[in-house]
């Protein structure tokens, strides 16, 4: 049964034809039935993966399925394409499906929706269409010309997409978690983590001198007396690190995917610089109240002599539910960065586990 959109349109007086040869209902491969046409318009499925959005929720039922689609203009005249013009219809049932907000998948604030514009004679574009949909049903994927110029209804250009095809892509979801895990062993907590050569893009020592010229720098600022040596500090990062990877915990969930990128909550329990401060601050209060010099340098040299115990001592404390890690696919990879990338908080993640826990 074919299904209308209701768009103005330039004339489609052709039916609807399968592109390939021999369209006599012969299967092919998955290429001869993702791509349609009809008069004045060519549409071809490039690609599906399912996709995540912290801003949507679904059901044990539903899931959003991305799409990727190029338009192609073969009329003669100028085109306009809008939402309006795309929906999926599933199987058996009439009720039309709206395509979803891109923006609300996108991980990117530069993000730019590609298919929604003018396209000229003979041009062609390529975007992506999110629909929410049951899981383990067959769809059609419905696409309509419009035009200003021409009040005619439209035929429908078709494709079917089995969801079935795209259920593979789902391991993109694990997988980002399986990075961030690699990450945060190997760059804060200095473990051994196989999975970070296989799937971490991003180098190794790079990322790990990063944590350490912050966890330096912070230490030695966190005094006002005494002024450890870069040694010093440097060894005082190998404690908290030591401590760090016996003591905290994290939990890992994609909450976002969409366009080869993942948003990655992280759930932790960890160090924190205010509560080590307190026992720093008790110790050295214990320090003058032996003495009678009151050298307040060498109370804190005597606390940073025992940073080690006073780690051991310290609460942990829980993160915030809003730690939020953006994470890149490229060439089978990921590339983590730890600087925020727009609504990201991925310079919180390394600011957390050099003691300040994102907890608010």
């Amino acid at each position: 049964m074919k299904k209308k959109i209701g768009i103005i349109a330039l004339a489609l007086t052709s039916a609807l034809l399968l592109t390939g040869c021999g369209g006599s209902g012969a299967k092919k491969d998955d290429a001869k039935t993702s791509a349609a046409k009809a008069a004045g318009l060519e549409v071809n499925l490039k690609k599906g993966y399912y996709a995540l959005s912290d801003k949507k929720e679904t059901s044990d039922d539903t899931a959003y399925i991305a799409l990727e689609v190029n338009i192609k203009n073969t009329s003669d005249k100028k085109i306009f394409l809008s939402q309006e013009n795309f929906a999926m219809y599933q199987k058996g049932d009439d009720e039309k499906i709206k395509p979803e907000r891109t923006y609300d998948f996108a991980t990117s604030y530069d993000y730019k929706d590609t298919l929604f514009t003018e396209l000229s004679e003979g041009k062609s574009t390529t975007g992506t269409l999110v629909f929410e949909v049951k899981k383990g049903k067959t769809y059609q994927l419905a696409v309509s010309k419009t035009s200003l110029s021409v009040t005619q209804k439209a035929e429908d250009v078709e494709i079917p997409v089995d969801l079935k095809k795209y259920d593979k892509t789902k391991s993109d979801f694990t997988q980002a978690e399986d990075a961030l895990a690699a990450y945060i062993d190997v760059v804060f907590l200095n473990k051994t983590n196989d999975a970070y050569d296989k799937l971490v893009s991003t180098n190794k020592d790079e990322a790990i001198e990063t944590a350490k010229k912050a966890f330096v720098k912070d230490f030695k600022d966190s005094f006002m007396d005494f002024r450890p040596s870069d040694e010093q500090a440097s060894a005082a990062y190998n404690q908290f690190r030591e401590v760090q990877a016996k003591r905290s915990s994290y939990k890992l969930t994609t909450v976002g995917f969409y366009d080869s990128k993942a948003l990655v909550n992280v759930k932790l329990e960890a160090l924190s610089r205010n509560n080590i401060r307190k026992i720093v601050s008790d110790y050295e209060t214990a320090y003058l109240d032996a003495t009678d010099d009151y050298d307040y340098k060498k109370a804190e040299e005597d606390a940073f002599n025992k940073y080690k115990e006073i780690l051991d001592k310290s609460d942990l404390v829980e993160s915030s539910d809003k730690l939020n890690i953006s994470l890149t696919k490229k060439d089978g990879k990921w590339d983590i960065k730890m600087k925020n990338v727009d609504g990201s908080q991925n310079e919180y993640l390394l600011e957390s586990y050099i003691g300040h826990v994102m907890d608010y």
